[in-house]
């Protein structure tokens, strides 16, 4: 622990190395260009080649190479399929509301170190740090980038996170399930000619027998939402996960073929995720008003500096556009 926030000191203290933009990592199957100077440290083979705004992240799926993922340096994680695809939603890492404070600065690349080389099965898996710059730490940071598909797009993420100060997590907000938001999607919907995303879904749990002690069977109903721009949390009453996936999809290729985006969780396990989200209403042309996450049900109220928060791993995936089934959809 000691040793990491002296290497993140180093980073903050030092005078930024302005990264020369082109490629950082090349080797005819995955490409990595860093572009403009900013906060992203990175290095290879132990040496830095700077620190830039964003990263790039191209795969050559036989036509040629195409982004299918970029890292920005205020933590954005941007994922895009191969054309026709354009960019849509995107996520960031590890907000929470601060008793008396807010809602949290999300994580952002502290560090990052590229491989010598992608693994065999041609994924490409990077090292690192994630940090707020303030009250959290996310140590052994792995971002595992799986060979792309023409319809799917997968990042795989884990790291141990830990407070670098005492912090107090807002317990009032666990009645609006936005506590503690371990992955948020930030997507628009003003209109059906005018959004990136337009449902929200995922399964829950239904008690569906109950016995005179108490004891129940639960059935699985995926439940929708169909996004609309008015003011308001988008899931009236959540309830947590009976599967892994929390999902904001894109029902169709209209008005441009946007992916649909979904957070895979594996740890916490799913029953500790409730879902939720937030739209602000919004006419102003390329607002970002739509706020859908995975809340961590179960974070404490306190964390002492250098305590554990505990260990996060969930995926990424930007899929096709698609019309899903749906069980219950809220009216």
């Amino acid at each position: 622990m000691t040793r990491l926030l002296a290497l993140l000191a180093f980073w903050l203290a030092a005078p930024a190395l302005a990264g020369v933009p082109g490629a950082l990592f090349d080797d005819g199957r995955w490409r990595v260009l860093g572009v403009d100077a900013g906060g992203i440290p990175v290095t290879r083979g132990g040496a830095a080649l700077g620190s830039f705004a964003s990263l790039d992240f191209h795969h050559d799926l036989g036509a040629g190479f195409v982004r299918v993922l970029s890292l920005t340096d205020d933590g954005t994680l941007e994922p895009t399929l191969p054309p026709p695809g354009v960019p849509g939603a995107t996520a960031v890492l590890g907000r929470y509301f601060e008793c008396g404070g807010g809602l949290v600065a999300p994580l952002r690349f502290a560090a990052l170190e590229l491989p010598e080389q992608a693994k065999g099965g041609g994924s490409l898996e990077l090292h690192g740090m994630l940090s707020n710059f303030d009250s959290l730490v996310g140590e052994k940071l792995k971002l595992l980038l799986a060979k792309p598909k023409s319809d799917v797009v997968r990042i795989e993420l884990q790291f141990k996170l830990r407070a670098t100060r005492d912090l107090c997590v807002d317990s009032e907000r666990r009645d609006t399930q936005e506590e503690f938001r371990i992955v948020e999607l930030r997507s628009r919907y003003l209109s059906p000619a005018d959004h990136l995303s337009d449902l929200a879904r995922y399964v829950k749990a239904i008690d569906v027998d109950c016995d005179v002690f108490g004891d129940c069977d639960f059935d699985r109903r995926s439940f929708c939402v169909p996004l609309e721009n008015a003011t308001g949390y988008v899931i009236d009453a959540p309830n947590r996960l009976r599967d892994r996936e929390v999902q904001l999809f894109h029902t169709t290729s209209l008005p441009e073929p946007t992916p649909t985006l979904v957070i895979e969780m594996f740890s916490p396990s799913p029953g500790n995720v409730k879902p939720q989200g937030f739209v602000t209403a919004s006419g102003e042309p390329g607002a970002r008003n739509v706020s859908f996450w995975a809340d961590w049900s179960d974070a404490k109220r306190e964390y002492r500096a250098g305590r554990k928060l505990g260990r996060f791993r969930f995926a990424l995936e930007a899929r096709e556009p698609r019309d899903p089934s749906c069980d219950r959809t809220q009216n």
